[in-house]
């Protein structure tokens, strides 16, 4: 899988979360200073799916939480 496929994957799973289209780009604009994720740079792509995974993370310890 390569990085713009994994940015991709990672913001359908941010969704599937719960996160609604303005946090993520929030998220991502967090990460770059910009919500396009179309023609980044490699360190751009690494820091968008830096952002991306610990956003997940927080969302699926969110779930695990409260969901009991």
């Amino acid at each position: 899988m390569n990085m713009k496929q994994r940015i991709l994957l990672l913001i359908k799973r941010l969704a599937f979360l719960g996160y609604c289209t303005f946090e993520i780009e929030s998220i991502v604009k967090e990460a770059i200073g910009s919500t396009f994720v179309n023609n980044l740079s490699k360190t751009q792509e690494v820091a968008v799916v830096q952002h991306l995974e610990m956003y997940e993370q927080l969302g699926q310890n969110y779930l695990l939480t409260y969901s009991k």
